[in-house]
């Protein structure tokens, strides 16, 4: 760690420290990448405003290859786990450090890494808090040095929402487990060489989370079938994943058996934690760009449309203050359902946003006339669903900071029948 030094050159030392995390980050990104412009010029470049998660077109194999080498350079000199444990390749920042390295990388225009996001902010915690010695020594660097990509295999056709009802079933065979069931909204699973499985491991279903276990899963295991799912956006980023008798060995099982809902809850709340992140993989600057387009349309001295503004200027600061909040002081609520009150502020923030946007563009948010900064909004019109189903749908985030957060009684549920005879 570097927090001495880095601490005494935040303090105004009269010239850089060359071992601080911003002389280091300066020195690696510096005649690698250009420079990054974001000074919003209306008429000028790219007027897209989504990221890589919802934007179609390009090669995304020739993505992913850069940004494998933009990963294991980056890991290779210690910059790319900044709050991961320095025995697996992590840097150990304080909060400050890594705030350091964030206002250097936001400077350049480096390759998108959204590829990696669920391998490494979903699956990478589950592995830290509930894997063995050798499965966090195969999978830890691999995962952060951008060798391997990993999926999450959690949600089922008819078990989104209420994940415990799932169904996919892992059956004790010699030497460990046979597969057999299906998965959906499996982001970038065609992409993966390493899936996060949660599979029942009882036939009691009355047992619900109990009965369910966690796997690490192997992609390219005989059996695996992959299909994605061409969604409203264009592209492709969700998948469908079919698991016909895929064997999984006994090593392979990740946490206890019987304890897949406790790994689960690991990774699923650090899901709703990156939904605030400083990847720029959902959507491009939103609230400034439509400050921009409304004073280009002559609309602001509307005052309906100023208080649309103002509304959003809200949404997205409280954003940031709860983000701050959970990351400094949490207490009461914030500390016991805090990720699922960023989650839920945060994919708000955008959805209404979208829908004012909408109302001040009309027609032309729908159909290309050609202007530049009007058209390229209905990809994040369509984008903003998505975020509100991922990481668990809005209800489910109301209902667990109501119980977790505010103490309120659990939600009532139909009692599920034993399947035992």
């Amino acid at each position: 760690m570097v927090t001495s030094t880095s601490t005494a050159n935040r303090r105004g030392s009269s010239s850089p420290d060359p071992s601080s995390v911003t002389a280091r980050a300066r020195s690696f990104f510096e005649g690698r990448f250009p420079p990054r412009d974001d000074d919003l010029v209306w008429g000028e470049g790219d007027d897209s405003v989504v990221g890589s998660v919802f934007a179609s077109g390009g090669s995304e194999a020739e993505e992913v290859e850069n940004a494998r080498a933009f990963q294991r350079d980056l890991f290779d000199v210690g910059l790319a786990w900044l709050r991961g444990p320095c025995d697996f390749g992590g840097s150990e920042f304080s909060r400050e450090e890594c705030q350091e390295f964030i206002d250097v990388a936001r400077e350049y225009r480096r390759p998108d890494t959204s590829c990696f996001h669920v391998g490494q902010q979903i699956l990478s915690p589950a592995l830290v808090q509930h894997g063995t010695a050798q499965q966090k020594e195969k999978w830890l660097r691999a995962l952060w040095r951008g060798e391997v990509i990993g999926c999450q295999l959690f949600s089922e056709p008819n078990a989104g929402s209420d994940l415990p009802s799932l169904l996919t079933r892992a059956k004790r065979t010699d030497g460990g487990w046979l597969i057999q069931g299906q998965k959906v909204w499996s982001s970038g699973a065609h992409l993966s060489e390493v899936g996060e499985l949660l599979a029942r491991t009882d036939d009691d279903l009355s047992l619900r989370h109990k009965g369910l276990s966690m796997f690490l899963l192997d992609m390219s295991s005989p059996g695996v079938t992959i299909r994605p799912l061409r969604q409203m956006t264009g592209n492709s980023h969700f998948c469908e994943v079919f698991l016909d008798n895929v064997f999984i060995p006994e090593g392979d099982l990740l946490g206890d058996l019987g304890a897949g809902w406790d790994v689960a809850l690991t990774s699923l709340n650090s899901e709703r934690d990156g939904f605030a992140g400083i990847d720029d993989q959902l959507f491009l600057q939103p609230l400034p760009r439509f400050v921009q387009l409304v004073e280009m349309l002559g609309k602001s001295v509307d005052p309906l449309v100023r208080a649309d503004v103002v509304r959003s200027y809200i949404d997205f600061r409280i954003v940031g203050l709860l983000v701050e909040r959970m990351e400094t002081q949490p207490t009461g609520a914030l500390a016991a359902a805090g990720s699922s009150l960023v989650k839920l502020a945060s994919t708000t923030a955008n959805f209404e946003l979208a829908q004012r946007v909408a109302s001040v563009l009309g027609s032309s948010i729908t159909a290309d006339g050609g202007s530049w900064g009007h058209y390229c909004w209905s990809q994040m019109l369509l984008g903003v669903f998505a975020p509100r189903i991922a990481g668990g749908t809005d209800q489910i985030q109301r209902n667990l900071i109501a119980e977790r957060g505010l103490g309120l009684p659990r939600e009532p549920r139909d009692p599920v029948p034993s399947t035992k005879s």
